[in-house]
């Protein structure tokens, strides 16, 4: 098609195909390179949910532009970003051939708040480079990501449904990662090799610290674990490691029992979970998360007075849970706090530079409150 449309004569080229998965996306960009390459000015980009990213790059390939909606309320095409959204989050017209490109990876992957930090964390540390949001499908991890070694990305946030393949694909695993078997975290090295990493876990720890106030030892400590994915998994195997005496409750069964077995830990069913006397109660389901608001995963009349709750939801930063557990007197952790720390530490891990933690917190907070701190 590309030849057909260059045999015409144009003063630009133009191509927008539908992505169905990051390799689609990549073969375009590699068309737009090539193209560039030839001196046939060439806009190219993928539609669709899986081909955002080709929309924000194709300029760094040798797009002589791309294409945005002026309004989030009328997307022009499937994908189209807004032109605030281009200009100011992503700084298209920042970008360049030598631009370092990041990305979070996951299925669903369209609400993820980590561009938002991200992009404000590099903007502010002076650094020449871009984070965008990547969706690969649940089933599509692995060729995906030997696709996109085309690119060079120089590290990838990873969110469910891909932490445990992730553990798997780098040569060298950070230490949580062995015990784990799940990273959050791909990074390269000045040799470019891959490195894995589990931020979620000192992140969830350090938070949890916090809240404890004078008594952080978590030995002895009595903690009810809801739920059984990848943040749960860290988590739990963090405290346990800590000396915590912990249960796990989950309501699909055979995972929580499962995580249970691998954790060595007691599993109570779901139903069962209000006849633990635990001392610190965490919340690693997403109940209560926008825009199910109302929900909480342990009612009000559970909550004993001094214990430590912990929700790693974190829009909204105030969940139901929170909210009733403060008015029992209980000492509280917000997810929007373990969500910042361990984002910082993955900016580490990119950049090998310290993370602007206040910067990362108020373009959080600015993100899923705009109205208020706009």
């Amino acid at each position: 098609i590309h030849k057909r449309l260059v045999d015409l004569d144009a003063d630009i080229v133009k191509i927008a195909t539908t992505a169905h998965s990051p390799e689609d996306g990549v073969r375009m960009l590699k068309l737009v390179q090539r193209a560039s390459e030839q001196g046939v000015p060439t806009v190219a980009f993928c539609m669709e949910e899986p081909g955002v990213f080709t929309r924000i790059l194709c300029g760094k390939y040798g797009s002589p532009f791309t294409y945005a909606t002026f309004s989030e309320e009328r997307v022009l095409a499937p994908g189209q970003l807004t032109f605030t959204e281009m200009k100011r989050r992503f700084r298209y017209e920042s970008i360049g051939p030598k631009t370092v490109v990041f990305a979070v990876v996951g299925d669903p992957i369209a609400q993820s708040y980590s561009p938002h930090i991200h992009n404000a964390a590099l903007q502010a540390a002076g650094l020449d480079a871009v984070y965008v949001p990547l969706l690969i499908p649940s089933d599509a991890f692995d060729s995906s990501m030997r696709a996109l070694e085309e690119l060079r990305f120089g590290g990838f946030s990873v969110t469910i449904p891909h932490k445990a393949a992730a553990a798997k694909l780098a040569k060298y695993q950070g230490p949580l990662v062995e015990e784990s078997g799940v990273a959050n975290t791909l990074y390269r090295d000045e040799k470019l090799r891959w490195h894995s990493a589990n931020t979620d876990m000192p992140a969830a720890l350090s938070t949890l610290r916090d809240a404890m106030g004078e008594s952080q030892s978590f030995s002895g400590k009595q903690v009810l674990l809801l739920g059984a994915g990848g943040v749960a998994a860290a988590i739990g195997r963090g405290l346990g490691k800590a000396g915590a005496v912990l249960t796990i409750t989950n309501r699909n069964k055979v995972r929580g029992r499962e995580l249970a077995e691998k954790l060595k830990c007691q599993f109570k069913t779901w139903e069962a979970r209000s006849t633990v006397r635990a001392d610190i109660l965490i919340n690693g389901t997403p109940i209560g998360m926008f825009p199910e608001t109302e929900a909480t995963p342990y009612p009000a009349n559970w909550l004993r007075d001094g214990m430590v709750v912990f929700d790693t939801v974190y829009n909204p930063e105030n969940t139901l849970l929170l909210k009733e557990a403060r008015d029992r007197e209980c000492r509280t952790a917000s997810g929007l706090e373990m969500f910042i720390r361990q984002a910082a530490e993955q900016f580490r891990c990119f950049t090998r530079q310290p993370p602007p933690v206040d910067v990362m917190r108020q373009e959080l907070r600015r993100a899923i409150n705009p109205v208020q701190l706009n």
